[in-house]
């Protein structure tokens, strides 16, 4: 380790301060903006999982050869409740969870879904 000389001194305060201030003044200017994209992209996510969701009712009323499902079903969100969602005959008859791929649960959102298989985000 190299001790410091007569000549060499350290940082001085004002330097600490000068650094300190640009780093502050960068993570005011860059804070928000990444609290926006985290906010946009939950929002995206939400709109691509309602989207998912109408695509897998309409695909389980086109395989069930049927133009309604068996029931309107409100607040679904959780496993069970998406294995509730049918339509068809039996022993034809199909369930929502065949065809929503990846197996999260419980959904981002709760959706209420019609007889005609229209897909909504469930209001409280």
């Amino acid at each position: 380790m190299k001790l410091l000389s007569r000549g060499e001194k350290g940082f001085t305060l004002v330097e600490i301060l000068v650094v300190v201030t640009i780093l502050g003044a960068m993570a005011a200017i860059a804070i928000p903006n990444i609290i926006e994209f985290i906010g946009e992209g939950k929002e995206e996510a939400n709109q691509t999982e309602q989207h998912n969701v109408q695509t897998a009712v309409l695909a389980l009323l086109v395989d069930a050869d049927v133009h309604f499902l068996d029931a309107t079903y409100e607040d679904v969100q959780e496993e069970s409740e998406v294995q509730g969602v049918t339509a068809g005959t039996a022993p034809d008859n199909h369930s929502l969870d065949e065809y929503l791929m990846g197996g999260q649960y419980p959904l981002r959102q709760a959706y209420d879904i019609n007889i005609n298989g229209l897909v909504t985000v469930h209001s409280e």
